[in-house]
Protein backbone atom coordinates (compact mmCIF):
# COMPACT_ATOMS: atom_id res chain seq x y z
CA UNK A 1 0.00 0.00 0.00
CA UNK A 2 1.43 3.35 -0.93
CA UNK A 3 0.63 6.99 -1.52
CA UNK A 4 3.09 9.39 -3.07
CA UNK A 5 4.50 11.88 -0.57
CA UNK A 6 2.84 14.82 -2.32
CA UNK A 7 -0.55 13.33 -1.47
CA UNK A 8 -3.44 11.38 -2.89
CA UNK A 9 -4.13 13.69 -5.81
CA UNK A 10 -0.65 13.33 -7.27
CA UNK A 11 -0.26 9.57 -6.85
CA UNK A 12 0.38 7.58 -10.02
CA UNK A 13 -2.71 5.44 -9.59
CA UNK A 14 -2.66 3.64 -12.97
CA UNK A 15 0.91 2.46 -12.29
CA UNK A 16 -0.03 1.44 -8.75
CA UNK A 17 -3.01 -0.60 -9.95
CA UNK A 18 -0.89 -2.35 -12.56
CA UNK A 19 1.69 -3.13 -9.87
CA UNK A 20 -0.88 -4.62 -7.47
CA UNK A 21 -2.50 -6.85 -10.10
CA UNK A 22 0.64 -8.99 -9.93
CA UNK A 23 -0.10 -10.14 -6.39
CA UNK A 24 -2.43 -13.02 -5.46
CA UNK A 25 -5.41 -12.49 -3.17
CA UNK A 26 -4.33 -11.49 0.33
CA UNK A 27 -3.42 -14.37 2.63
CA UNK A 28 -5.72 -12.98 5.35
CA UNK A 29 -8.76 -13.00 3.06
CA UNK A 30 -8.01 -16.49 1.75
CA UNK A 31 -7.57 -17.75 5.32
CA UNK A 32 -10.94 -16.34 6.31
CA UNK A 33 -12.75 -17.69 3.25
CA UNK A 34 -11.24 -21.13 3.65
CA UNK A 35 -12.31 -21.22 7.29
CA UNK A 36 -15.89 -20.40 6.30
CA UNK A 37 -15.84 -23.09 3.65
CA UNK A 38 -14.46 -25.64 6.13
CA UNK A 39 -17.52 -24.78 8.24
CA UNK A 40 -19.75 -25.48 5.24
CA UNK A 41 -20.52 -21.82 4.54
CA UNK A 42 -20.14 -20.80 0.91
CA UNK A 43 -20.36 -17.32 -0.53
CA UNK A 44 -23.74 -18.01 -2.11
CA UNK A 45 -26.31 -15.57 -0.76
CA UNK A 46 -23.71 -13.59 1.18
CA UNK A 47 -22.81 -9.94 0.68
CA UNK A 48 -19.35 -8.43 1.11
CA UNK A 49 -18.23 -4.81 1.18
CA UNK A 50 -14.64 -4.05 0.26
CA UNK A 51 -13.42 -0.68 1.51
CA UNK A 52 -10.59 0.58 -0.67
CA UNK A 53 -10.70 -2.07 -3.37
CA UNK A 54 -7.83 -0.66 -5.43
CA UNK A 55 -7.21 -2.77 -8.52
CA UNK A 56 -9.78 -5.27 -7.27
CA UNK A 57 -7.81 -8.51 -6.88
CA UNK A 58 -9.56 -9.37 -3.62
CA UNK A 59 -13.02 -8.37 -4.87
CA UNK A 60 -12.46 -10.71 -7.80
CA UNK A 61 -11.59 -13.53 -5.39
CA UNK A 62 -14.82 -12.92 -3.48
CA UNK A 63 -16.77 -13.02 -6.73
CA UNK A 64 -15.02 -16.23 -7.73
CA UNK A 65 -16.22 -17.81 -4.50
CA UNK A 66 -19.82 -16.77 -5.08
CA UNK A 67 -20.16 -13.62 -2.97
CA UNK A 68 -22.10 -10.53 -3.97
CA UNK A 69 -19.69 -7.61 -3.67
CA UNK A 70 -19.92 -3.87 -3.12
CA UNK A 71 -16.45 -2.64 -4.10
CA UNK A 72 -15.66 0.91 -2.99
CA UNK A 73 -12.70 3.20 -3.43
CA UNK A 74 -12.06 6.91 -3.13
CA UNK A 75 -10.30 6.94 -6.48
CA UNK A 76 -12.60 6.61 -9.52
CA UNK A 77 -9.62 5.28 -11.47
CA UNK A 78 -9.63 2.18 -9.24
CA UNK A 79 -13.19 1.33 -10.18
CA UNK A 80 -12.51 1.92 -13.87
CA UNK A 81 -9.56 -0.45 -13.58
CA UNK A 82 -11.55 -3.08 -11.68
CA UNK A 83 -14.55 -2.92 -14.01
CA UNK A 84 -12.35 -4.09 -16.88
CA UNK A 85 -11.20 -7.11 -14.86
CA UNK A 86 -14.63 -8.44 -13.86
CA UNK A 87 -15.60 -11.57 -15.83
CA UNK A 88 -18.83 -11.14 -17.81
CA UNK A 89 -20.54 -13.90 -15.80
CA UNK A 90 -19.90 -11.98 -12.55
CA UNK A 91 -21.00 -8.51 -13.61
CA UNK A 92 -24.42 -8.94 -12.03
CA UNK A 93 -22.85 -9.76 -8.66
CA UNK A 94 -20.74 -6.64 -8.16
CA UNK A 95 -21.54 -2.98 -7.52
CA UNK A 96 -18.82 -0.34 -7.85
CA UNK A 97 -19.01 2.85 -5.80
CA UNK A 98 -16.52 5.71 -5.64
CA UNK A 99 -16.58 7.47 -2.26
CA UNK A 100 -14.30 8.32 0.65
CA UNK A 101 -15.01 5.73 3.34
CA UNK A 102 -15.84 8.46 5.86
CA UNK A 103 -18.72 9.60 3.63
CA UNK A 104 -19.97 6.15 2.69
CA UNK A 105 -23.30 4.87 4.04
CA UNK A 106 -22.66 1.16 4.54
CA UNK A 107 -25.47 -1.29 3.78
CA UNK A 108 -25.98 -4.42 5.83
CA UNK A 109 -23.46 -7.11 4.95
CA UNK A 110 -22.03 -10.44 6.03
CA UNK A 111 -18.46 -9.21 5.54
CA UNK A 112 -16.68 -5.87 5.64
CA UNK A 113 -13.21 -6.30 4.20
CA UNK A 114 -10.58 -3.56 4.40
CA UNK A 115 -7.13 -4.60 3.20
CA UNK A 116 -4.65 -1.92 4.33
CA UNK A 117 -7.26 0.77 3.60
CA UNK A 118 -8.58 1.81 7.02
CA UNK A 119 -5.27 3.46 8.01
CA UNK A 120 -5.94 5.98 5.23
CA UNK A 121 -9.16 7.13 6.88
CA UNK A 122 -8.55 10.63 8.33
CA UNK A 123 -7.82 10.28 12.06
CA UNK A 124 -10.70 12.58 13.00
CA UNK A 125 -13.15 10.30 11.17
CA UNK A 126 -11.80 6.91 12.12
CA UNK A 127 -13.98 6.31 15.21
CA UNK A 128 -17.13 7.05 13.22
CA UNK A 129 -16.09 4.81 10.33
CA UNK A 130 -15.31 1.98 12.78
CA UNK A 131 -18.77 2.29 14.32
CA UNK A 132 -20.34 2.36 10.86
CA UNK A 133 -18.60 -0.94 10.10
CA UNK A 134 -19.94 -2.47 13.31
CA UNK A 135 -23.47 -1.27 12.52
CA UNK A 136 -23.24 -2.57 8.96
CA UNK A 137 -22.40 -6.13 9.94
CA UNK A 138 -25.22 -8.61 10.26
CA UNK A 139 -25.19 -10.87 13.34
CA UNK A 140 -22.56 -13.52 12.72
CA UNK A 141 -20.88 -11.27 10.14
CA UNK A 142 -17.18 -10.54 10.04
CA UNK A 143 -14.71 -7.71 9.75
CA UNK A 144 -11.46 -8.74 8.06
CA UNK A 145 -8.61 -6.32 7.48
CA UNK A 146 -5.57 -4.48 8.80
CA UNK A 147 -4.75 -1.51 10.99
CA UNK A 148 -1.36 0.20 11.05
CA UNK A 149 0.67 0.02 14.25
CA UNK A 150 2.31 2.91 16.05
CA UNK A 151 5.83 1.88 15.01
CA UNK A 152 5.11 1.95 11.28
CA UNK A 153 7.60 3.98 9.23
CA UNK A 154 4.90 6.39 8.09
CA UNK A 155 4.10 7.61 11.62
CA UNK A 156 4.72 11.36 11.60
CA UNK A 157 5.20 11.44 7.83
CA UNK A 158 1.64 11.07 6.58
CA UNK A 159 -1.79 12.08 7.94
CA UNK A 160 -2.92 8.50 8.56
CA UNK A 161 -4.26 6.78 11.66
CA UNK A 162 -2.03 4.43 13.66
CA UNK A 163 -2.99 2.19 16.56
CA UNK A 164 -1.28 0.72 19.60
CA UNK A 165 -1.90 -2.91 20.52
CA UNK A 166 -3.96 -1.76 23.49
CA UNK A 167 -6.10 0.39 21.21
CA UNK A 168 -6.61 -2.47 18.76
CA UNK A 169 -7.80 -4.69 21.60
CA UNK A 170 -10.22 -1.95 22.62
CA UNK A 171 -11.55 -1.66 19.07
CA UNK A 172 -12.17 -5.42 19.06
CA UNK A 173 -14.36 -5.34 22.17
CA UNK A 174 -17.87 -6.56 21.50
CA UNK A 175 -16.66 -8.92 18.78
CA UNK A 176 -15.55 -12.53 18.92
CA UNK A 177 -11.81 -12.28 18.26
CA UNK A 178 -10.99 -14.92 15.65
CA UNK A 179 -7.55 -13.48 14.87
CA UNK A 180 -5.32 -10.68 16.11
CA UNK A 181 -1.86 -10.96 14.59
CA UNK A 182 0.84 -8.31 14.93
CA UNK A 183 3.57 -7.99 12.29
CA UNK A 184 6.63 -5.75 12.34
CA UNK A 185 9.11 -6.21 9.51
CA UNK A 186 11.20 -4.63 6.80
CA UNK A 187 9.53 -4.80 3.43
CA UNK A 188 8.49 -2.80 0.40
CA UNK A 189 5.69 -0.51 -0.68
CA UNK A 190 4.97 0.88 -4.12
CA UNK A 191 7.28 3.80 -3.35
CA UNK A 192 10.19 1.65 -2.14
CA UNK A 193 11.61 -0.01 1.00
CA UNK A 194 9.50 0.46 4.12
CA UNK A 195 9.35 -0.58 7.78
CA UNK A 196 5.91 -2.09 8.32
CA UNK A 197 4.01 -2.40 11.59
CA UNK A 198 0.42 -3.59 11.29
CA UNK A 199 -2.26 -5.76 12.83
CA UNK A 200 -4.27 -8.40 10.98
CA UNK A 201 -7.81 -8.76 12.31
CA UNK A 202 -10.63 -11.24 11.84
CA UNK A 203 -13.58 -10.25 14.03
CA UNK A 204 -17.00 -11.86 14.25
CA UNK A 205 -20.08 -9.90 15.32
CA UNK A 206 -21.98 -11.92 17.93
CA UNK A 207 -25.49 -13.11 17.24
CA UNK A 208 -26.54 -11.52 20.51
CA UNK A 209 -24.89 -8.52 22.15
Amino acid sequence: MSVEKKGWASANWPAYYRWTTKRPPRELLVRFLQQLEWEGKTGKGRKAIELGCGSGTDSLELLRRGWRVLATDQQPEALDFLSKRVPPRSRGSITLLSSPMEELPLPRAHLVYASFSLPFCPPKDFARVWENIRASLLPGGHFVGQLFGNRDEWVGERPLNFQTLRRVRALARGYKLDLLRETEEEGHSFSGPKHWHFFDLILEKPWRL
